[in-house]
């Protein structure tokens, strides 16, 4: 009788022990998680995709000025709205899950280098549709770029483009109906994020989404994130255009705005979006969380070489291509201090969250 109690006894402290050790982490040291995500939720997330819906808004009423009155004034003032939807599409970019990924939003608006050919191909022919996985690299806002920056060397010659060529109405329905299907894309994911369209962001700051499982929206929100700096901001900005994908040979013409000639600017706009993210823009964010967990040191490590990064960029001029032609050493600086964030955000920061990486990685860092 004495054994079976002490037996008793033992497995009621093993259950309770237990019980103690699976406490989820956030709750052993206080930390407000649902409040962490309410504020990227309302304060980042849905502010960043309703920007970008003004942006395209603005984009579609230049485009129709630009139509009706085709002068330098016009293109210049369509030229500066589509420049102001892609520094606003470098705050929604990192937010490519839910929403955003159930209608790739990214490859939809953002496939660059351009395929100039298959561009003047569609506007010679008239015949084309948008939204297709052949026509990602002829639309979108890079598309944008090259039709109003790429086709002549002057402002007058770009102009001439819509008024005297040829294929001038041809070139103008082009540049409308690609404007109106980024405004659409736009308009859909913004819409399914707000409480007064699809709610998504109900879905989002609720209670049976708030763990760090694989699903959550902690989960869905950092996976998003470092896919994005690592393959798309790290890479695709910077790396592959400096040759880092091609055995150390450049592609100047693979950056961002190549016809715009301000691509280091998106990439600038685009890393204080990851900082902004990363610091819950000054308010309860990631480095909060993992200040509560004991790992203030990895938090401090991560904006110092954010900060590094920045300064990296800081050193470099537009047009970025033509920085890559004449001094890429440079640039492969600027990017070896993007890639010192990799790990610190994939391997260390997902660690102490208790974050399952999910996307596919092929390059091995």
């Amino acid at each position: 009788m004495l054994q079976l109690n002490k037996l008793s006894l033992f497995l009621i402290l093993a259950i309770f022990v237990g019980a103690c050790s699976s406490t989820n982490s956030d709750n052993e040291t206080n930390f407000d998680r649902a409040a962490m995500l309410e504020n990227y939720g309302n304060n980042i997330i849905l502010p960043a995709f309703e920007n970008m819906q003004d942006a395209a808004n603005d984009l579609q009423t230049a485009a129709q000025n630009f139509e009706t009155e085709r002068t330098i004034q016009q293109l210049e003032n369509l030229q500066s709205s589509l420049k102001e939807a892609r520094l606003a599409w470098q705050e929604v970019s990192p937010f490519q899950f839910g929403p955003a990924e159930s209608i790739l939003l990214r490859a939809s608006l953002n496939t660059f280098p351009v395929d100039t050919d298959k561009v003047q191909n569609n506007v010679s022919s008239g015949t084309y549709s948008f939204g297709t996985t052949e026509s990602r690299d002829a639309t979108g806002l890079p598309s944008l770029g090259y039709l109003l920056h790429g086709v002549g060397d002057t402002q007058e010659e770009i102009l001439s483009m819509y008024t005297a060529d040829p294929d001038a109405e041809n070139r103008m329905t082009y540049l409308l109906k690609n404007i109106n299907f980024i405004k659409e894309q736009v308009d859909t994911a913004t819409e399914e994020w707000q409480s007064s369209g699809d709610d998504y962001i109900g879905m989002f700051l609720s209670e049976e989404n708030s763990g760090t499982d694989v699903g959550s929206s902690l989960a869905m929100l950092i996976n998003s994130y470092v896919q994005h700096y690592e393959k798309f901001l790290r890479d695709g900005k910077i790396g592959i255009p400096a040759g880092v994908r091609s055995a150390g040979t450049p592609r100047p013409m693979t950056v961002e705005a190549y016809y715009s000639g301000y691509s280091l600017e998106l990439a600038n706009a685009n890393l204080q979006q990851i900082e902004r993210i990363f610091t819950g823009a000054e308010s309860r964010g990631l480095d909060d969380n993992i200040e509560a967990l004991g790992a203030g040191d990895l938090s401090d490590e991560i904006k110092s070489q954010i900060n590094d990064a920045q300064s990296a960029l800081e050193q470099l001029s537009d047009p970025l291509s033509q920085q890559i032609e004449e001094n890429n050493d440079s640039v492969l600086t600027a990017h070896n201090e993007l890639q010192g964030l990799v790990s610190l955000l994939k391997a260390d920061m997902t660690s102490i969250l208790g974050i399952t990486i999910t996307f596919q990685d092929t390059d091995g860092d």
